[in-house]
């Protein structure tokens, strides 16, 4: 490793430079751009694989140098802990130098520019292509200055406070850990981010539409078809019993006959009334409004699926707008893989699965609706919701938080929750530090990872498992249980279509989603391990509790152990054991060049190897 001469300012364990201590407004600011900075270096540098490690002399500081040739520059990227396999944490400000010159301060998004005029760094985007990406990153910043000045007041409770399921959704300040635009949300506005999104903390009625019942169509685990009248009426009745307990502000309103009530989210139903075909239904009467809830509904961490703590079911909706690397437009297809998980848990391999780990949930979807106008063959995806499975009711909804707020930076530099909790544990119990971490992992590793594994190996089943899909509950700070949300992130193997077919013969048809051996196991080992178990490595050791080689040691030895039992399919095993690497998803070369990942043909064209931390 090199060493420099820099002229590096010291700063305090907060993590804000000495001339911001005192500045609560450019303190906020500045937590709110060092989020922003994890996110898109450490995105940038991943799939990049570019850069060189420096220390400098004076000040100890450990940098990444990443050159700018085409400009004869250089971009110094100060480090707070470097990621031996998985994911920095970067330190403010940031530098530039030109050959044989001074050191200069940059500015966050004028370093993300000088990076996006070198043509060599991801040179199938487009100028035009760069420049509006550029301003999603404009806008990621904006944004994430806005929600740190509305939540600055929370973050003693987000980080190190008991919360409950509502908190721990809307308690994802930053979202994606590695994302250039982590909090790009085109075309919301600002005020309406305050209103509907999930890290402003906000509530907000639905609204319930009588939508006639040739104008809309559904679909249901127990009633058949979208084309069959039975289908129809479970969905119908579903949606009735939840108008009923809404609380609606119309309580005594009743139906015409031969309509349903149909709910709508406030956002969406704007915006769909701009289209003349929802507004021919309204004037035909087709569709009336019955009015709005009265009961509170919130976002939970993906935006679009809400939550009230009075309903058996959460509602996800179709939102036409742009998060992350997708368009949030619902298909039919993947509505229809909630319906199927559904009839899984049913099956003989569902119940044995279930009877394995009862401690392992997966939310199943059991019904979903969209308008179709009058004489139309198809429906409108843009009014697609579905139902969830809701287990966070009273109770219920204690001591659980979503896997991406337990591993999220804090603004300040401070321990992740993750990390909090292990020193929490290690307190209660008299244990080293080192040793409290390890016991924690290893419960995670058995209570989170392991049925994951054994329905992929054994059953055939594919659980897209990311950070925001998995929920974690905990007994007395350790993890006890876990839930898998977002039936959208299902698929089969070829053993789970073997398996199945004798009793869900159409499986995987309609859904379109059985995968080959080679697909199933790349996007498997992305969500449940390089986005969701690496990052919970990389937040552990970070803030020095065990190092990164120690846990992926630990995780390495009990997936071997799990590997030599008796599996069916141990080909993900292997993969994830023995290659030299592994494929994770391309987040930034995805938003570069403007890719909807969601309709992407082929999914693995965003993908790129990065070393396997676990082959040691």
């Amino acid at each position: 490793m090199n060493t420099i001469t820099q002229p590096y300012s010291d700063q305090r364990q907060s993590g804000l430079p000495l001339s911001l201590i005192d500045s609560g407004e450019s303190a906020v600011k500045h937590g709110a751009d060092q989020l922003s900075a994890n996110s898109f270096f450490n995105a940038f540098i991943r799939e990049t694989a570019t850069g060189q490690y420096v220390s400098c002399m004076q000040s100890r500081q450990l940098l990444l140098v990443v050159p700018l040739t085409e400009s004869h520059r250089k971009l110094y990227l100060p480090l707070a802990s470097r990621g031996g396999n998985s994911r920095h944490q970067f330190k403010l400000p940031l530098f530039i130098v030109e050959e044989g010159g001074d050191w200069q301060e940059i500015a966050l998004l004028d370093a993300m520019a000088e990076l996006l005029a070198e043509s060599s760094y991801f040179p199938d985007a487009s100028a035009g292509q760069r420049a509006a990406f550029l301003n999603r990153c404009r806008q990621s910043i904006d944004n994430m200055r806005e929600v740190m000045a509305h939540r600055q007041d929370d973050l003693d409770k987000l980080f190190s406070e008991s919360i409950n399921f509502q908190q721990a959704e809307q308690g994802l300040l930053c979202g994606h850990s590695i994302h250039p635009v982590p909090k790009s949300r085109e075309p919301l506005s600002t005020q309406e981010a305050i209103h509907y999104a999930p890290e402003f903390a906000g509530k907000f009625s639905i609204i319930w539409l009588a939508v006639a019942n040739e104008c809309w169509v559904g679909e249901s685990s127990e009633g058949g078809s979208e084309r069959s009248s039975n289908a129809q009426a479970v969905v119908a009745g579903d949606f009735y019993e939840l108008w009923r307990n809404d609380k609606s502000t119309h309580p005594a309103t009743e139906l015409l006959d031969n309509y349903s009530v149909f709910p709508a989210h406030p956002w969406q139903w704007q915006q769909l009334q701009r289209h003349s075909i929802i507004n021919d239904m309204l004037g035909r009467g087709d569709i009336y409004v019955l009015g709005h809830s009265s009961n509170d509904w919130r976002a939970t961490s993906s935006l679009r699926a809400i939550y009230s703590p009075d309903s058996d079911y959460m509602l996800k909706f179709s939102l036409s707008l742009r998060l992350t690397n997708s368009l949030r437009v619902l298909l039919p297809k993947e509505m229809r893989r909630g319906l199927e998980v559904r009839r899984i848990r049913n099956t003989t391999v569902g119940q044995e699965f279930s009877r394995r780990y009862p401690y392992f949930q997966i939310l199943a979807e059991p019904a979903y609706a969209m308008l179709k106008p009058k004489g139309a063959t198809e429906g409108i995806p843009e009014t697609l919701v579905l139902l969830r499975e809701n287990p966070f009711i009273g109770s219920s909804a204690d001591n659980v938080c979503l896997l991406a707020t337990l591993t999220q930076d804090h603004p300040y530099a401070e321990e992740c929750r993750a990390a909090r909790l292990v020193r929490q544990f290690a307190i209660s119990q008299n244990l080293p530090i080192e040793k409290a971490v390890k016991t924690w992992f290893q419960r995670y590793l058995e209570r989170v990872v392991e049925p994951l594994m054994i329905a992929q190996a054994d059953y055939g089943l594919l659980y897209g498992a990311h950070q925001q899909n998995l929920i974690i509950r905990f007994d007395r700070l350790l993890p006890s249980g876990a839930y898998f949300r977002d039936c959208q992130g299902t698929a089969y193997s070829n053993l789970g279509i073997t398996l199945l077919k004798p009793e869900l013969p159409e499986l995987g048809r309609a859904s379109e989603n059985t995968l080959d051996e080679r697909m199933a196991n790349l996007l498997f080992v992305y969500y449940l391990f390089i986005n969701s178990s690496f990052g919970l490595v990389s937040a552990l050791a970070s803030y020095g509790l065990c190092s990164e080689k120690k846990l992926f040691q630990q995780m390495r030895d009990f997936l071997i152990a799990l590997r030599n039992g008796p599996r069916q399919d141990r080909s993900c095993f292997d993969y994830l054991l023995e290659s030299d690497q592994l494929w994770s998803k391309g987040n930034f070369l995805c938003s570069v060049v403007g890719m909807n990942e969601s309709t992407t043909e082929d999914p693995l064209a965003i993908y790129h190897p990065m070393a396997n931390p676990l082959k040691i």
